[in-house]
């Protein structure tokens, strides 16, 4: 039987790429992918872009992210296409840097041309398939390094630092965006940013070099096959997708924030980076004590306090209750958020780290989708709280799928010298 567990060098052939070295490598690469994406520093502009001029109401808003956003919801056929031609194009390298210069691309082509809603929708379709193939490059090429060097859950709270801190840097810059730059500004700043992901790839370290396969050549079929019956991935898939599934967010508290509570287009950004920012204590909290206590314990308080979350956004009943409930919202759900990351990428099966880690992104991503959707829904007929009710129920159906985890998967440290999960045969 084909082992594809990824060789860990020995200390004379191994790169010195220090530990502190691939965590800045990976924090800079998350936080330019997240920050420049369409959902980054543009979420709030195109929402207000979307409302304001186009008059779209929040299911219709909900729609468009769903139908531009779509292609992550098959982001797994991105991540085997990586898998399987990852060499083609020079390494997860390649990749990265092929969809920088497309995306660049399409943004250039927003700011350039007038603007209408069916070719808003067509570009930033476009747009988002680059990033879906620049997330499965820089993911898989993550979870290999963090199997690889034992440090899944540092590198899991780096992936998610990556993505938080731009969301708080987006947060704040949308709501002033909105006000002071124009549409064209906009998408020349998101190429601008875009554009820095090619200077990445010429100018630092090589995080691939760190590892070695040993694998023999295995056919797609094959290969698709042992994704298809590799079962501790697709459990983690199951808990990051009811983790997603949150219907009282996005639209839902968009709309309730600024048409209920009458919060301003600033106050609003503040708030999203209040809720986004304050996810990074705890998020940093794990990263230094994941080595301290076994994974399981990180699992049962992440589904908690992700539970308890929604009955605190309801208190949000005025400008300062909203800033208050963004700290205490964030603080709640950084541990769930990055500890469901880790399970992730300890579950993914050696030599399929773009598939796996995929898709669980597919599952995230459809999650939010039909959340976004589902919730617009029942906010125009249930309203906010009822949004939020079921957002609780979803999070609490976490708890049964944690126990049919494999525990070799959930017992250890991080840093202990033990298979993540068994990496030739089907779970």
């Amino acid at each position: 039987m084909v082992n594809h567990a990824p060789i860990i060098r020995g200390e004379s052939d191994r790169p010195s790429f220090s530990i502190a070295k691939i965590i800045v490598y990976f924090g800079i690469l998350n936080l330019v992918l997240v920050l420049a994406s369409p959902g980054g520093m543009l979420g709030i502009p195109i929402s207000y872009l979307l409302k304001d001029h186009f008059h779209l109401g929040p299911v219709q808003t909900a729609t468009f992210w769903a139908v531009t956003s779509s292609p992550f919801c098959v982001a797994f056929l991105f991540g085997f296409l990586r898998d399987r031609f990852r060499s083609s194009f020079g390494g997860d390298r390649g990749w990265l840097a092929l969809g920088s210069a497309a995306a660049v691309i399409c943004y250039l082509c927003l700011a350039l041309i007038d603007l209408d809603l069916r070719a808003l929708t067509v570009l930033v379709l476009i747009v988002f398939v680059c990033f879906v193939f620049m997330s499965a490059a820089a993911g898989a090429m993550l979870t290999a390094v963090a199997q690889a060097r034992l440090m899944s859950g540092r590198l899991s709270t780096t992936s998610q630092s990556g993505t938080f801190v731009p969301g708080v840097l987006a947060a704040l810059a949308g709501g002033w965006i909105v006000s002071h730059l124009s549409v064209r500004g906009t998408f020349v700043a998101a190429a601008a940013i875009s554009g820095f992901v090619l200077i990445q790839m010429m100018v630092s370290i090589n995080p691939e070099a760190t590892i070695r396969s040993d694998s023999r050549p295995e056919s797609s079929l094959a290969a698709l096959k042992r994704a298809a019956t590799y079962r501790p991935i697709w459990t983690a898939s199951l808990i990051w997708f009811l983790w997603s599934f949150s219907p009282g967010y996005q639209t839902p508290m968009f709309y309730h924030l600024t048409n209920t509570v009458k919060i301003s287009p600033q106050a609003f950004g503040v708030f999203s980076a209040l809720f986004l920012g304050f996810n990074l204590p705890t998020m940093l909290l794990y990263g230094a004590l994941c080595r301290r206590f076994p994974f399981s314990r990180w699992l049962w308080w992440g589904t908690v306090l992700g539970i308890l979350q929604p009955a605190v956004m309801l208190c949000a009943l005025g400008t300062r209750s909203a800033m208050l409930v963004g700290v205490i919202g964030g603080l709640m759900s950084g541990l769930g958020q990055v500890a469901f990351l880790d399970l992730v990428i300890r579950s993914c099966p050696r030599g399929l780290e773009g598939t796996g880690i995929m898709l669980a992104t597919a599952a995230y991503v459809f999650a939010i989708n039909l959340g976004n959707v589902f919730g617009s829904w029942i906010y125009a007929q249930g309203g906010f709280s009822t949004a939020m009710f079921i957002t609780a129920v979803s999070t609490a159906l976490i708890l049964p799928v944690i126990w049919i985890v494999p525990p070799a998967i959930t017992a250890s440290r991080e840093g202990e010298g033990v298979e993540f999960a068994p990496s030739a045969a089907p779970g």
